[in-house]
């Protein structure tokens, strides 16, 4: 029978907290608030992990969770947090989930009714759709593009289709990849492609996919990035009324088109 002086130990919570992106100033008070408050840290790799706790002069277990682990370990840390114990979980930067392990840990949380509490912060997709000057009225976040050249151009040709604005995350060696596919799928739609995010050294690219190609092929870019490129206007060659203005290859294509008729 259960004592009626002893306490029920209560079940802790999971905190989904952003971390910066680039710039270390970007972290916010409730985060640094929560990290210096938990009993634990999970993160997608403890180097990274343990270097932001280290800027911010926190110290934490550390617990791993990604891509090869988290169907066997989600289950064990929910259950640690349903025993009492509050937890972090960060990605290596910005919004956790967002193309980044733990997914599984929050179903496995709702499934045992653990309280979570998401911190909102930095976030490289929409830093990047505020500043492109795309429509925000709708927009898709496509995510990683498939590494496999032949899907690459596939999954291309479907959001080529799209008439949200779309967003792009890519691994900074596969830049030139995916240029090289978006401008042989659709060269001449409009383009943005933010670098290094948020770092004093961040810089941003417009115009039209096959002259970004050309462009960066030229260059020895070494960073980060997120492209954004505008949806497909009803009219194949009218921009939407507050579209930005179209590059110089877009407006040829539509004079060559013209002369053809």
């Amino acid at each position: 029978m259960e004592n009626p002086n002893e306490k029920q130990k209560s079940s802790g919570k999971l905190y989904i907290v952003s971390t910066p992106i680039g710039n270390s100033e970007d972290i916010t008070l409730r985060a640094l608030r929560l990290l210096k408050a938990c009993d634990f840290v999970i993160c997608e790799e403890a180097k990274v992990g343990a270097s932001l706790l280290r800027k911010y002069n926190v110290s934490k277990r550390i617990e791993t969770l990604n891509e090869h682990n988290e169907e066997e370990k989600a289950e064990d840390i929910v259950l640690e947090i349903a025993e009492g114990k509050n937890a972090v979980l960060i990605s290596d930067c910005g919004t956790p989930l967002l193309a980044d392990p733990g997914d599984i840990l929050v179903k496995t949380a709702l499934r045992r009714n653990v309280e979570i509490v998401v911190a909102p912060g930095a976030t490289s997709v929409m830093t990047a759709l505020v500043r492109s000057g795309f429509s925000l009225a709708q927009f898709l976040f496509a995510g990683f593009l498939s590494r496999d050249k032949s899907k690459r151009i596939k999954q291309l040709q479907i959001l080529s289709k799209e008439k949200r604005t779309v967003v792009l995350l890519e691994t900074p060696y596969r830049l030139l990849p995916v240029l090289e596919a978006a401008a042989k799928v659709m060269p001449f739609r409009n383009a943005y492609l933010g670098c290094n995010l948020t770092y004093p050294y961040e810089t941003h690219h417009y115009g039209a996919f096959v002259e970004l190609y050309e462009k960066f092929k030229e260059m020895r870019f070494k960073g980060e990035f997120v492209i954004v490129f505008e949806g497909l206007p009803n009219d194949d060659f009218a921009p939407e009324k507050n579209s930005l203005k179209y590059p110089s290859a877009y407006k040829r294509k539509r004079k060559t088109v013209r002369k053809k008729k």
